[in-house]
């Protein structure tokens, strides 16, 4: 039997969850051009919505390039990477992946192998005197080749905050900033897990990326989008469960799309024909414990008056610089409140762009008030 809900990785059809307006929207602006940015909390299925796009949209004219900057450690990598991603997707013969490097890279004299391997045939590097001195041949690949081939590339590249570990981050910006922002025939869609990072690099007037094209931030999927897929999806396995205990499974995840995934399949394993509140309950304390190391060594990161702070929230608190709840939790000044909210920020904690302040994750925040403040 095949599982119904699926989470840790890249949803596939049947599992993706409406976010037709956000399809719509993505699918438009790349296949006509527009550069644009996704930026959400971790783990709310941008890697999916793209892939989404791909799938409906990749054609003979239309091609889709997927770079994952998590697993790429320096500019040089990266340039490899980038070149190997497009000459593979535009070409299918060893002969045309010689012939584009030769034509379009000869400046850089790149080293050219072939594997054994169907998944990951070409190998290719780069001197790096080369690539110090070239490396806009390289930046400008896709753009060449689109209009060599009459065809529109779309080059979407995960993890892009990832970018900040390396020697340079600012000047490989810059020279990434300064090359595409020229393409007609090249869109980018650039996404990430880290919010806060994210933000600072695209909204931030003194960053390169600034203005680069279409920002989106994606919202939660509603709750009746929610409720559909959870009682369908039982009810394709010969399970059943009720809207009200579907509705207890989002409302408990707050419709975080990772969780509400996870938590729905902890539920249907333990189901033999009909769902009940007693197995909801035994499937949220699971939950918990298989989170309880992670989230134990989120808590080891952070400093006493983080956490204090962590515990005015949990306890309903909203007037955090209130002289009251200063000297409740032990937070010290004002200024000292203002400075562990922006390291909270940073470190992936809580979210200050939403109207009311909130723990990014909801099953930390539940974690946090059950299992460590108790």
């Amino acid at each position: 039997m095949k599982i119904p809900f699926e989470y840790g990785e890249i949803v596939g059809q049947t599992q993706f969850i409406n976010r037709d307006d956000d399809r719509a929207r993505l699918a438009l602006n790349l296949t006509g051009g527009l550069n644009t940015m996704l930026i959400s909390p971790r783990r709310w299925g941008k890697s999916s919505l793209v892939q989404q796009v791909a799938i409906q949209n990749q054609n003979e004219q239309i091609i889709f390039c997927f770079i994952d900057l998590f697993h790429i450690r320096d500019e040089q990598e990266f340039y490899a990477v980038l070149t190997k991603t497009v000459i593979e997707a535009t070409s299918n013969k060893m002969e045309e992946w010689l012939s584009t490097a030769s034509m379009f890279l000869k400046r850089l004299s790149p080293k050219i192998g072939l594997r054994i391997d169907p998944v990951n045939e070409m190998e290719i590097s780069f001197e790096y005197d080369s690539i110090e001195k070239n490396y806009r041949d390289i930046l400008d690949l896709a753009e060449k080749v689109a209009i060599q081939k009459n065809i529109r590339i779309v080059i979407c590249v995960d993890e892009f905050q990832s970018l900040m570990r390396f020697n340079e981050p600012l000047l490989f910006q810059q020279r990434l900033r300064a090359s595409w922002q020229h393409h007609k025939n090249v869109s980018y869609c650039l996404y990430g897990s880290k919010k806060h990072m994210m933000i600072d690099i695209f909204q931030n007037k003194s960053m390169p990326f600034y203005k680069f094209g279409d920002v989106m931030f994606l919202k939660k999927i509603a709750t009746k989008h929610w409720l559909t897929y959870i009682t369908k999806q039982f009810k394709s396995t010969d399970k059943s469960i009720s809207k009200e205990l579907a509705l207890s499974i989002v409302a408990a995840v707050k419709n975080h799309s990772y969780y509400v995934q996870q938590l729905s399949h902890l539920v249907w394993v333990r189901t033999e024909s009909k769902a009940s509140k007693a197995i909801l309950k035994d499937a949220i304390n699971d939950l918990l414990n298989q989170n309880s190391i992670l989230f134990n060594k989120e808590i080891d990161g952070l400093s006493n008056p983080q956490i204090s702070f962590l515990k005015a929230l949990t306890n309903g608190e909203t007037q955090f610089h209130a002289t009251k709840v200063m000297a409740k939790y032990k937070l010290g000044s004002s200024s000292a409140v203002s400075t562990i909210k922006k390291a909270l920020e940073k470190k992936e904690v809580i979210d200050t762009l939403t109207p009311k302040l909130e723990f990014i994750d909801p099953v930390f925040e539940w974690w946090f008030k059950e299992r460590y403040l108790k």
